[in-house]
């Protein structure tokens, strides 16, 4: 079975920094691909099983995939771990378009 492939925008420094963390975590169990240079995200982008997957389907099925990435919400019971996820997720992509207003590159995000 090949790892998932998790691609993220090179250009936004919120993407940079969480694929820098999973990089860094679960580098073992997903592989970190930064997207073509000019490429933007406006979501995730997973390839999992030669599906692909995007916002939040590509958190969804990456919980599944790698469960470890809950483990970075241990202080959280077990039963709230996986919602942390997505929360975390929609909570990056609040500041991907208030980085608009700070003339970051992440404005054609969502």
């Amino acid at each position: 079975m090949s790892k998932d492939e998790l691609y993220f925008d090179l250009g936004c420094p919120v993407c940079r920094s969480f694929a820098k963390l999973l990089q860094k975590h679960l580098s073992d169990e997903v592989e970190i691909i930064p997207l073509p240079q000019g490429e933007q995200a406006k979501e995730f982008k997973l390839v999992s099983n030669g599906e692909v997957l995007y916002g939040k389907e590509a958190i969804e099925r990456l919980e599944r995939e790698v469960p470890r990435i809950k483990d970075f919400f241990w202080m959280l019971p077990d039963s709230y771990r996986g919602k942390a996820v997505y929360k975390t997720y929609a909570l990056g992509r609040f500041i991907r378009r208030l980085s608009k207003l700070f003339g970051r590159k992440c404005d054609e995000c969502q």
